[in-house]
């Protein structure tokens, strides 16, 4: 899965995202939560956005009305990762790194 450049950082990513989870969220409730970020994370829109063409849904700024990171709330840290992999400007490797990511966090624990 990671024999690309998007690949390889997806899994680190997705090894960074586990270890946060371990250190920050109760072991009772680490897969609920785990499920609830995989959840969030899978809503991201691939739906590309033309050059000065009108906002769409694929012009999503995931962090418009968050101010503030909760990692005990997995849709905002969801949303935060799923802002990171918007700012990619591929689309090749926003995919690779997203199915790299989704990878290593379905993994079990």
């Amino acid at each position: 899965m990671d024999k690309t450049r998007g690949g390889k950082y997806g899994r680190f990513l997705g090894n960074l995202i586990n270890i946060t989870i371990d250190l920050a969220i109760p072991s009772s409730e680490r897969e609920d939560y785990r499920l609830s970020l995989i959840s969030e994370i899978r809503s991201y829109s691939f739906e590309p956005r033309k050059r000065g063409a009108p906002k769409s849904s694929g012009c999503v700024w995931e962090l418009i009305d968050i101010n503030e990171l909760d990692i005990s709330n997995p849709e905002i840290f969801g949303k935060t990762i799923k802002e990171g992999i918007h700012l990619m400007y591929q689309k090749q490797t926003q995919k690779r790194v997203l199915d790299s990511l989704l990878n290593e966090l379905s993994q079990p624990k």
